[in-house]
């Protein structure tokens, strides 16, 4: 098996799980983002997680993240899925580790294969299989490889006990270029961010130019029927979900399925909208300013956003201001279509 094969075997592997993370359903998970996360609380559940860096002091059930800096202190039950620009495992990994990166230390031990590809790869716990691709590979003295190892790099050093087969095969400067890929990947995932807000933060504002009186409507609802907004929400998304699992059994109901699901992501893609929008006004209403509708909504969205990055916290407001928004949504369309008589 040559080098290059080796190399688009390991990063096809990595982009299917790294896929998995963004269609996996949201609430089956345990979601976290920000610029520094810290899991301090043990996490029975499979943690997804991205952003500035993050530090996990407390077991979990399995982790896939995607950001700057992971560093792992404390077991991870099954699978380990990373990318980003410093990768640092320093606890036992249950089943698999597949981890894409700039610098990729792993110092426990795994339970079953690993997978990686990083400008330096190194290697000191013990694993079944390994299948590492990068600038720098090392295997320390007291890893034990009980199954095959298989290491395509420039520069590698394997002091190891390896029980099965090894199989080395040097860079040369036409291989695969993946020094920068953790780095890349990190500067990737801000740009997307800040991409993300920027845009909508202008549909926003769009939406208010085009529809001003509906919009009034929706800050009026989440304002005065916040709590009865934030129940909306989540009886909204939990009844819409089973609405949907019903209608795609029935076959015949699937064009309406389909329709539902694009209804319940426009809803939920708009929440933040609504939220900051709100948000904007309690805060005017408190500097008692009067702005107009846009200049109110650029405050509260900004700030809602900045309030994301707070570690741990970050993410239950993001929560909060999903089931608001998406709820607000759904009273005032209620509101509209009680007052139009049909």
């Amino acid at each position: 098996m040559s080098k290059t094969t080796i190399q688009k075997i390991l990063f096809i592997l990595f982009l299917i799980f790294l896929t998995g993370f963004f269609i996996s359903p949201v609430s089956a998970f345990d979601t976290r983002s920000g610029d520094n996360i810290v899991i301090s609380e043990p996490i029975d559940d499979d943690l997804i997680a991205s952003g500035g860096s993050m530090i996990v002091n407390a077991p979990v059930k399995s982790i896939t993240w995607a950001g700057g800096t992971l560093i792992v202190n404390e077991p991870v039950e099954r699978n380990l899925v990373a990318a980003g620009g410093t990768i640092q495992v320093n606890a036992p990994v249950g089943t698999d580790l597949f981890a894409a990166g700039g610098n990729i230390d792993i110092n426990g031990n795994v339970g079953g294969k690993v997978m990686a590809v990083g400008g330096s790869v190194t290697m000191s716990g013990n694993a079944e299989n390994i299948a590492a691709s990068g600038g720098t590979v090392v295997l320390g003295k007291n890893t034990v490889i009980s199954k095959d190892a298989i290491i395509s790099a420039s520069g590698y050093t394997t002091q190891a006990t390896i029980q099965g087969n090894l199989t080395i095969e040097e860079e040369d400067e036409s291989g695969f270029d993946i020094d920068k890929i953790g780095e890349a990947v990190g500067a990737f995932i801000t740009m997307a961010m800040i991409l993300c807000f920027i845009g909508f933060l202008i549909l926003g504002i769009i939406l208010i130019k085009i529809c001003p009186a509906f919009f009034t409507a929706l800050v009026k609802t989440g304002t005065e029927k916040t709590l009865l907004s934030l129940v909306a929400g989540i009886a909204g998304l939990v009844i819409g979900f089973i609405l949907f699992v019903i209608l795609l059994i029935t076959l015949i109901g699937i064009p309406i399925a389909c329709l539902l699901m694009l209804l319940m992501l426009i809803g939920l893609s708009l929440s933040t909208i609504m939220s900051g929008a709100v948000l904007g006004s309690w805060v005017l209403n408190i500097a008692k300013k009067e702005t107009g509708l846009i200049w109110g909504f650029i405050l509260g969205f900004i700030i809602l956003h900045i309030l994301f990055f707070i570690p741990v916290i970050g993410f239950f407001i993001w929560a909060i201001a999903v089931f608001l928004g998406f709820g607000m949504l759904i009273l005032t369309c209620y509101d509209v279509y009680s007052d139009s008589g049909l």
